[in-house]
C-alpha cells in the first residue's frame, strides 16, 4: 500500500483578458444551465460562485486532511498538505510526484511580515506567518482557500485552485467532442486570487505565488506572447524539480503578474496590489505541467515497437508555451475555461436535495477519481488514437472491472468516450478457463523493467494481463462470474444511455459475442437447483477484505445471494443488448436463467423470512447473517428500466427486509454500516480467529441509492433518500490521504486510498433520487 504523501501543488499563472484582470466582486447568475448539463454559461466576472451549503473546513497546522487537485486524464496534480506544510505536485500525477514548499500569500507594503497559507513552510527570515481564520471549501472543480492577513489589516485573501473539468455527456468518441476533451484535460489549473479590503483605508502590497522548487540555469521567467496576442510572463521550474523529468510552470499577464525570483524559496510570480477602502479585486493566473516523455505508459496490446504512449496533452499541444497559449487565450472566451468551472459548481448550486455532507463526499470522491485517471495517446505506428485507464487507487491496478461497476456510472454520464475506451481494452483482455470465457479482474498495473507487477509509482503503468496475482498479491485470484456480470450490466447501461451500439457490433459483433460467451460461463458454474455460482466454481467476489461468506472464496463456497442477484440482472441486461442486434437469438435463454435465480431467492425468503448472505453452504459460519449489498445488481437494471421485468415477489421481499438488513449492520462505535451482520470465525481470520466486520463506503452508498430508486417502489417508505454518508464523511474529512473507501470495526482504515469507486456518490445527483 502507498505510504501517504501529499501531491505537489503547482501554479501556472495565466493572464486573464486585460479587461478581466481586476474586477469588482459581482453576483453570478447561477441559472445559466440545468444541473446535469454540460452547457457553458458566460464566464463569471469575479471570483467563482460556490454552493453556500458546502462544508467549511478550518485549517491549522494540525489539520490532517489534504486538499487534492488533479486533472482528469492528463495527470497534473497539486495536492496541499497543511499538516506537512507542503504541496505534492508533478507532471505525471499521484504516485509519480514529489513535494515542495509553496509560499502563497501577501506582503503588505512597508511590512516585514508576510501572511501565507498552509501550503509551505514559514521562513522566519522573511517574516512568514500563517493567515488568520484559514479555511478550505471544496467544490466540484474548485478548492477555495481563504483567510485574513496576519497583521490585522482587514485584508481578506481568497485563493481558488480551479480545475476546468465539465465532461462531455453523450459523446462516445474524442473526435466528436475534441474541444470539450481538450478543455477537460489541459494540464493547467486556473488560480483565482481575490483580495478584499473590508477596512477604512487603502491597502497596498504584493501577493506572492511561488515555491522552493529548483529553477533552471537559464532564464527561469520569460516574457511570451500568446497566439491571440496576450503578453504574459511564464516561470518554469527545472526538469530536475519534477519526479518524471517534466516541466512545472506558472504564467500570468505581464500587466499584473511580475517575475519574482529574488528569493529562492518562493520563486514564482507576484501581483502588486492597491485596494481602496471597502473594495475588492480579483485576478487570474495559471499553474501547469508539461511532459512529452514516451516512457510514462505502456500498452502491450499494441504492436511491438509501438507500445509506449504519450500523456494525452503531448498529442494535442507541442510545447509548454502552447499549453500556456491555450489556457490564457481560452480563459473567458473560446473554450471558456472559467465558464466550464462555473457550470460544474452550478450543479451543486441548483440542487436543493442533498445534505452538506453528501455534497462534500461527492466533491472529495471526484478528486480521487480524477487523480486516478489516465488518458494517453497512441503512436502513429499503432494507428493513432488514445487509450483510457483508471488506477484502482493505492492498489494501482488498471481499470479493475468490479471497481468500474461503481465509477462507470459517472463515466457513462459525463465522459462516455472514456468509458468506451476502457471497455475496449477489457474486451481485448478476455480469457478462457475450463468453464468458458471470462473478463479479467484488471488490465494490468505498474511494472518494473523486467515486466513484473509492482505498486503504483514503483514502475510504469502497463496494460497487460492481470496484476491481481502472485507475486504482487499472494492471495489474488480472479473473480470471473462477478466480472462477467459487471461487464454485461455496464455495457447495457452504456448502450441504453448513449444509443451507441458500435461497442457491441464492431468487428462482426465481436464484443457482443464475448458477453454472450461470458453468460455461458456463468451458466456453467451455476448450481443446477438455483442457477447461482456454487461449489467454489469461480465464486470469488470483489469483497476481498476478509475471508468470509461475502468474499465467497473457499471450499464449498457458493449460492451467495449478492452474487446470484447480480447474475440474474446481468442475464437480463445481456438479453436486452442481444435484442438490439439482429441475428442474436440468446435472449430467451438468458431470461430463463434470470428467472431461475429469482425464483430460488424467493423460495429462500419464504423458507426463512429473509434472504441471508448465502445458503448454508458450510464454507463459512456467517452465511446466515444479513447484508445491505444483496440488491446491488438492481442498480443499472433500474436505470435501464428493466427491473420491472424481474420477479415482483423478489423485489417486494428485498424491499421488505432492507430496513432490518440496515439495522443489523449499523454499528455505533466506530460509527459505520458493516457489510455483514455477523463476523466469520476460524483460522482464516488472523490474528484472533475472528474476521473483521467492515464497511466499504462506496458499496453502502450504492445500497442507499438502490433503496431509494427501487425499494421505495415496492413499499419501503423508510428507504426514501436515506443519507448513509455519515461514516464516509467523518472518516475522510480528517484523512491524510484522499478518499479511503472503508473502515473496519476495530477502527482501522481499509487501505484503499485515492479510491475511484467512491464517485458512485455522483448518483445522488440522479434526477430520480
Amino acid at each position: 500500500m502507498r505510504i501517504w504523501r501529499p501531491l505537489v501543488f503547482l501554479f501556472f499563472g495565466a493572464p486573464v483578458i486585460m479587461s478581466l484582470l481586476f474586477f469588482s466582486l459581482q453576483a453570478i447568475n447561477a441559472s445559466a444551465h440545468l444541473p446535469t448539463s454540460a452547457r457553458v454559461p458566460v464566464a463569471p466576472t469575479g471570483k467563482l460562485q460556490l454552493d453556500s451549503r458546502l462544508p467549511v473546513q478550518a485549517i491549522t497546522g494540525n489539520t490532517t486532511a489534504n486538499n487534492v487537485n488533479a486533472k482528469f486524464g492528463s495527470r497534473f496534480d497539486f495536492v496541499v498538505s497543511p499538516t506537512l506544510r507542503q504541496v505534492y505536485s508533478g507532471t505525471d500525477g499521484i504516485y509519480h510526484d514529489n513535494s515542495a514548499s509553496y509560499i502563497v500569500g501577501v506582503v503588505p507594503t512597508g511590512s516585514r511580515t508576510s501572511s501565507i497559507f498552509h501550503m509551505g513552510t514559514p521562513d522566519p527570515a522573511q517574516g512568514d506567518a500563517y493567515v488568520r481564520n484559514e479555511q478550505l471549501i471544496q467544490g466540484l472543480d474548485t478548492s477555495r482557500w481563504q483567510g485574513d492577513a496576519s497583521d490585522g489589516s482587514a485584508l481578506r485573501i481568497t485563493v481558488d485552485i480551479i480545475d476546468t473539468f465539465l465532461g462531455e455527456p453523450g459523446c462516445v468518441a474524442v473526435s466528436d467532442c475534441a474541444d470539450g476533451v481538450r478543455a477537460d484535460t489541459v494540464p493547467v489549473f486556473l488560480v483565482g486570487v481575490t483580495l478584499q479590503n473590508s477596512g477604512g483605508k487603502e491597502l497596498t502590497g504584493k501577493f506572492l505565488f511561488g515555491s522552493n522548487r529548483v529553477l533552471p540555469s537559464g532564464n527561469a521567467c520569460a516574457q511570451h506572447t500568446t497566439a491571440a496576442g496576450a503578453a504574459v510572463n511564464v516561470l518554469s521550474y527545472s526538469t530536475k524539480a519534477d519526479a518524471t523529468g517534466g516541466t512545472l510552470f506558472m504564467a500570468g499577464a505581464q500587466a499584473q503578474w511580475r517575475c519574482n525570483t529574488a528569493v529562492s524559496n518562493r520563486a514564482g510570480l507576484a501581483w502588486t496590489y492597491d485596494i481602496g477602502a471597502a473594495q475588492s479585486q480579483t485576478g487570474y493566473m495559471l499553474i501547469g505541467a508539461w511532459n512529452p516523455s514516451r516512457n510514462l505508459f505502456i500498452n502491450t496490446r499494441l504492436p511491438t515497437g509501438c507500445q509506449n504512449e504519450l500523456l494525452y496533452p503531448a498529442s494535442v499541444w507541442s510545447s509548454a508555451n502552447d499549453v500556456v497559449d491555450y489556457g490564457i487565450d481560452n480563459l473567458a472566451t473560446g473554450d471558456n475555461l472559467l465558464g466550464r468551472a462555473q457550470s460544474m459548481e452550478n450543479i451543486f448550486i441548483r440542487n436543493a436535495t442533498l445534505s452538506p455532507q453528501q455534497r462534500w463526499v461527492i466533491a472529495d470522491s471526484l478528486r480521487s477519481y480524477k487523480a486516478s485517471s489516465w488518458l494517453v495517446g497512441r503512436q502513429d505506428c499503432a494507428g493513432g488514437g488514445y487509450d483510457a485507464a483508471m488506477y484502482e487507487g493505492a492498489f494501482g491496478f488498471l481499470s479493475t472491472v468490479d471497481v468500474l461497476h461503481e465509477y462507470g456510472y459517472f463515466e457513462i454520464n459525463r465522459v462516455p468516450w472514456f468509458f468506451k475506451s476502457e471497455m475496449q481494452i477489457i474486451f481485448k483482455n478476455a480469457l478462457r478457463n475450463s468453464f468458458g470465457v471470462y473478463f479479467q479482474h484488471d488490465q494490468g498495473g505498474d511494472t518494473t523493467s523486467d515486466g513484473i507487477c509492482t505498486y503504483p509509482g514503483k514502475g510504469i503503468p502497463t496494460i497487460r494481463a492481470t496484476c491481481y496475482a502472485p507475486p504482487l498479491f499472494s492471495t489474488g485470484a480472479p473473480m470471473p462470474t462477478e466480472e462477467d456480470s459487471n461487464v454485461a450490466l455496464l455495457t447495457a447501461y452504456y448502450v441504453y444511455s448513449t444509443g451507441d451500439t458500435s461497442l457491441l457490433t464492431d468487428n462482426n459483433n465481436a464484443n457482443l459475442s464475448l458477453i454472450d460467451a461470458s453468460m455461458l460461463h456463468n451458466q456453467a458454474v451455476g448450481d443446477p437447483a438455483t442457477g447461482i455460482a456454487y461449489n467454489f466454481r469461480d465464486t470469488n467476489t470483489t469483497y476481498d477484505d476478509q475471508k468470509d461468506c461475502l468474499h465467497n472464496q473457499g471450499a464449498n463456497a457458493g449460492n451467495l445471494y449478492y452474487q446470484g442477484l447480480k447474475e440474474a440482472t446481468a442475464y437480463r441486461a445481456a438479453a436486452y443488448i442481444d435484442g438490439l442486434v439482429p441475428g442474436d437469438t440468446n435472449a430467451t435463454n438468458w431470461i430463463y436463467d434470470a428467472g431461475k435465480i429469482e425464483a430460488a431467492m424467493v423460495r429462500e425468503y419464504n423458507a426463512r423470512g429473509y434472504i441471508p448472505l448465502a445458503q448454508n453452504n458450510k464454507a463459512f459460519n456467517n452465511c446466515n447473517g444479513r447484508t445491505v449489498t444483496t440488491g446491488e445488481g438492481l442498480f443499472y437494471l433500474r436505470l435501464i428500466g428493466l427491473d420491472s421485468s424481474m420477479n415482483p415477489n423478489l423485489l417486494q421481499d428485498l424491499a421488505r427486509q432492507f430496513p432490518s438488513d440496515l439495522a443489523a449492520n449499523t454499528i455505533s462505535s466506530p460509527q459505520m454500516i458493516s457489510l455483514e451482520s455477523t463476523a466469520a470465525t476460524g483460522s482464516q481470520c488472523p490474528p484472533n480467529n475472528v474476521c473483521f466486520r467492515y464497511e466499504w463506503f462506496s458499496k453502502v452508498m450504492l445500497a442507499g441509492i438502490i433503496a431509494d430508486l427501487v425499494y421505495t417502489q415496492y413499499g419501503c417508505e423508510q428507504c426514501r433518500q436515506m443519507d448513509v454518508t455519515t461514516a464516509v464523511y467523518n472518516y475522510n474529512i480528517t484523512l491524510l490521504q484522499n478518499f479511503s473507501d472503508g473502515i473496519r470495526d476495530n477502527g482501522s482504515g481499509w487501505p484503499g486510498n485515492y479510491y475511484p469507486r467512491g464517485v458512485i456518490s455522483w448518483a445522488f445527483l440522479d434526477a430520480n433520487y
